[in-house]
């Protein structure tokens, strides 16, 4: 195919071949595809698994390689979580390449965690499961705080780097394990790693599903918090019948838990809306700031500004207001007052005024 790869229609066939791959064998789907367009096929699905070949002596590679075999050996043993980490104590702590972190987390022994972990469950979905959740107190311990959990997303993109839709899956386990929020998923998509893939489709459907993610949570507490409300009125009204006063007294104290579980899952749902709406607001500021900086650059250096990248992640900023135009229309107020203000570039605020004519 003769076409460059960035043109549009490469483009489109290329992302057609990937999910075509989700559907079927790569060896079907090469047997199918005329020879023409075989440098649009998508790489046959695989696992990088970085301490599988022998790494250099006195390298911090090899140190990994030789705890990562401790590390098996410590779960074919089914070592407690304490036995697991001590294993890892010849790794240093701290970030591997000298980085100037803010909250610093034992980066070298993450890699090995996250690897060895991928490893054992690659066999199948299932098998991810059941690995995720035997060793999720491994993983807690080894992501303390946010550069940690993202640390592990890029860990976990390079070992799937083939397999995208394992990958798209793993972000829907993190998510559902409670591995990982949202808001660092979101902000790992629109870090500088993943500039190379960010017109993706696999990248925008794993924005998506973090997205679904904390409006069903949402959804899931408030439908929770109706059935307990509905729970406590049952709870009172057997109260203020009671004749007698051993009965009273028992129904008392069944209605007081049943209102220590409706404040239960007020907190919850108010942690799950505090955390939907840093989400949204992520995800807007980090699109107005990306098509912004490529605004910058490309007037800077005298290039055209609305290139095919521009038009298409404008688009993606639209979709993702529109499709989710519900629980954005909560949130007009802070995002014209905190992100679309007058000072933002006038080709990427017309995204948020069609929006209001959409929404008025």
């Amino acid at each position: 195919y003769q076409r460059r790869v960035r043109d549009p229609k490469p483009k489109f066939l290329k992302e057609v071949f990937l999910k075509l791959l989700w559907l079927t064998f790569y060896e079907k789907l090469t047997d199918v595809i005329p020879e023409e367009f075989s440098s649009l096929l998508p790489s046959k699905p695989g696992f990088n698994h970085k301490f599988a070949e022998p790494a250099p002596e006195n390298s911090l590679l090899n140190l990994q390689t030789k705890c990562g075999k401790a590390l098996i050996e410590s779960i074919k043993n089914k070592d407690e979580v304490e036995m697991m980490m001590a294993s890892l104590e010849p790794l240093p702590d701290g970030s591997i390449d000298g980085r100037d972190l803010d909250s610093q987390f034992p980066e070298a022994k993450l890699e090995v965690v996250i690897q060895t972990i991928l490893r054992v469950g690659c066999k199948s979905i299932s098998h991810l499961s059941v690995a995720l959740n035997r060793f999720r107190e491994l993983l807690l311990q080894v992501m303390p705080n946010q550069d940690a959990k993202v640390c592990c997303l890029r860990v976990t993109f390079n070992f799937f780097e083939t397999n995208h839709q394992l990958m798209c899956i793993m972000i829907e386990k993190y998510l559902n394990f409670q591995l990982i929020e949202p808001s660092c998923i979101v902000s790992w998509i629109f870090s500088p790693d993943m500039l190379p893939h960010f017109n993706r489709l696999y990248l925008w459907q794993m924005l998506e599903s973090t997205i679904c993610y904390c409006i069903k949570r949402c959804d899931r507490i408030k439908l929770e918090l109706e059935k307990s409300k509905a729970k406590l009125k049952e709870k009172k009204d057997q109260e203020a019948v009671a004749a007698d006063p051993d009965i009273a007294e028992k129904r008392k104290a069944l209605t007081q838990a049943a209102e220590e579980e409706v404040g239960h899952y007020v907190k919850l749902l108010e942690d799950a809306e505090l955390s939907q709406k840093e989400v949204f607001l992520i995800v807007v500021q980090r699109f107005i700031m990306i098509l912004t900086d490529h605004i910058v650059r490309s007037e800077q250096e005298s290039r055209y500004t609305q290139t095919l990248w521009f038009r298409c992640t404008r688009d993606r900023l639209r979709q993702t207001l529109v499709k989710h135009r519900r629980e954005v229309k909560r949130y007009m107020v802070t995002l014209q007052t905190l992100l679309f203000t007058p000072e933002v570039e006038p080709k990427i605020l017309e995204c948020f005024t069609q929006f209001k004519g959409y929404i008025a």
